[in-house]
């Protein structure tokens, strides 16, 4: 069992929010660059989300993508029960990218897609119903700084959360993402925060990742 501690993470804070498969699908291409070589769609998982404040609402998650670079997982998002994912992959791949669309540099790049289907029972977290708040979990300088100007990306896109720039930090909020797949056990702790002034916008900062090495 391989444990991953920290990486490039997404949370879907609405069904069949096609922003953010648009930014997961899109970011890290520029420059020539290629964020990932293969995605793996993994329906009907449980990922167990816990919160430490009772007002930050955000629901566990019943549906993941995982995106590998040489076979090590590099970006995982996580995906409401009841969203549409191949249409939302659909609208990704469509977006348009240099002089043509996505899905034409994934073809160029024979990027693969792998799917599969754990068939787990649902696993709820209490906060079924309720609005969530926007999650951005942050493991790089890079992207916190394009994060606190509203963006999802790393690279400066139409993407993101403009509706308030201005956060403050929270200095205690516990998030933990636990989600198993296979032989991969991530475990994603995040042991502070930034949030927006008007709390529609948070910012977990990854405790393991580069941003809290000293």
């Amino acid at each position: 069992m391989s444990t991953i501690k920290t990486i490039d993470l997404w949370i879907e804070a609405k069904d069949n929010h096609y922003e953010c498969f648009n930014g997961a699908f899109v970011d890290g291409f520029g420059n020539d660059n290629i964020a990932f070589d293969k995605y793996k769609v993994v329906r009907n998982c449980n990922c167990i989300v816990e919160v430490s404040a009772d007002n930050i609402i955000i629901r566990n998650k019943h549906h993941a993508i995982i995106f590998y670079k040489k076979n090590k997982p590099v970006r995982l998002m996580l995906i409401n029960k009841d969203t549409n994912i191949d249409k939302c992959i659909s609208v990704a791949l469509n977006q348009y990218f240099g002089d043509g669309v996505l899905s034409d540099l994934f073809d160029e790049l024979k990027i693969k897609r792998e799917d599969i289907d754990l068939k787990e029972k649902p696993k709820f977290n209490g906060n079924e119903g309720k609005e969530e708040i926007d999650v951005g979990s942050c493991d790089r300088w890079n992207l916190l700084y394009t994060m606190l100007k509203g963006f999802y990306t790393e690279d400066e896109s139409d993407y993101g959360n403009f509706a308030n720039d201005k956060y403050y930090f929270m200095p205690s909020l516990l998030v933990k993402i636990s989600l198993t797949i296979g032989k991969e056990n991530f475990e994603i702790t995040h042991k502070c925060a930034f949030i927006n002034t008007i709390e529609t916008r948070l910012i977990p900062i990854q405790e393991n990742s580069s941003l809290t090495l000293l």
